[in-house]
């Protein structure tokens, strides 16, 4: 009889999900508890917590994938006795073995396993920045990028922490992104991945507080024109999960990011700004803020 237990993730899961995600300090964004539980309707997440390992649980079925669980230290014994335990529940439960994990976990699992199947998956690699960078964007490097900001700094502006006193405001702003780009969107696999994407961020703004959440709002004449949010994932590494900014300001994008970062204080030496899902348009909008790396994530199959 396999040992996992699989249940729907909650928010009563958190404290006892950060604890084992602090212990293995992983930068990647899904090594986040409020990525987890924003992302539980449309990844189908369940989560078991055995023998100090957190473990996460995506899709069902053929489809079904586990994230390189978390908890216990990355020595082989470690690995060994994760996969393991994975292996038998996939058995037990007529399942692939298809787990995600970053580069490092990813080579030992391959010295460990060596039947094992690796694939990167690029659409999956998470855009990580040096904060310092995207608070001063000195250089010939980010000479566009200052261009917009100054445009943008033209207006009667205002930065404020994002808080139970405005997140009614940043609802509504919500709203009104949506008229702007979905029900004006005319492709309907972009339409699905927006609408998919807006739920969570509603979901985001409704536990703002008990996820722990860390954000900031940009006013234009008082009125909310962006914001942003997120969460650490590992000691030196902050993780933005949500930017959205209206079209009526140039440059309100690149202000959200800049003020947020300066707003951080320092406390963070990176700032993951998540993955491009495959989109040409995100890549190349997040490779123009030129990341110090990317955190590679690897599809692992295994017989």
């Amino acid at each position: 009889m396999n040992c996992l237990n699989f249940q729907r993730i909650e928010i009563s899961d958190k404290d006892r999900a950060e604890e084992c995600l602090r212990k293995s300090n992983f930068r990647g964004c899904e090594y986040s508890f409020g990525n987890n539980f924003v992302w539980r309707k449309a990844y189908n997440i369940e989560v078991c917590f055995y023998n100090g390992f957190y473990f996460v649980k995506q899709q069902s079925g053929k489809n079904t994938r586990f994230i390189y669980p978390t908890g216990r230290s990355d020595e082989d014994d470690n690995i060994r006795l994760a996969i393991e335990l994975l292996r038998d529940y996939t058995n037990e439960n007529n399942l692939p073995l298809t787990i995600y994990a970053n580069k490092c976990i990813s080579d030992k699992i391959a010295l460990l396993f060596p039947q094992s199947l690796l694939r990167p998956e690029r659409g999956f690699f998470d855009y990580v920045y040096i904060a310092e960078d995207l608070e001063s964007l000195k250089g010939k490097k980010y000479h566009s990028k200052r261009n917009h900001l100054n445009r943008f700094y033209e207006n009667n502006w205002s930065f404020e922490p994002l808080s139970a006193d405005n997140i009614g405001e940043c609802v509504e702003m919500n709203r009104q992104w949506r008229m702007e780009n979905i029900d004006k969107c005319d492709i309907s696999s972009e339409m699905e991945s927006k609408i998919q994407e807006l739920c969570v961020v509603e979901c985001s703004l409704k536990h703002y507080d008990e996820l722990g959440y860390i954000g900031g709002v940009l006013r234009v004449d008082g009125s909310v024109q962006a914001f942003t949010f997120g969460e650490p994932s590992s000691d030196d590494c902050f993780v933005v999960h949500v930017e959205k900014a209206l079209r009526k300001y140039q440059g309100a994008y690149a202000a959200i990011n800049r003020e947020f970062v300066k707003s951080l204080n320092g406390r963070f030496k990176y700032i993951n700004r998540e993955d491009d899902t495959g989109s040409e348009g995100l890549r190349k909008a997040k490779l123009s803020y030129n990341p110090c790396f990317l955190e590679e994530k690897f599809k692992i199959t295994l017989p």
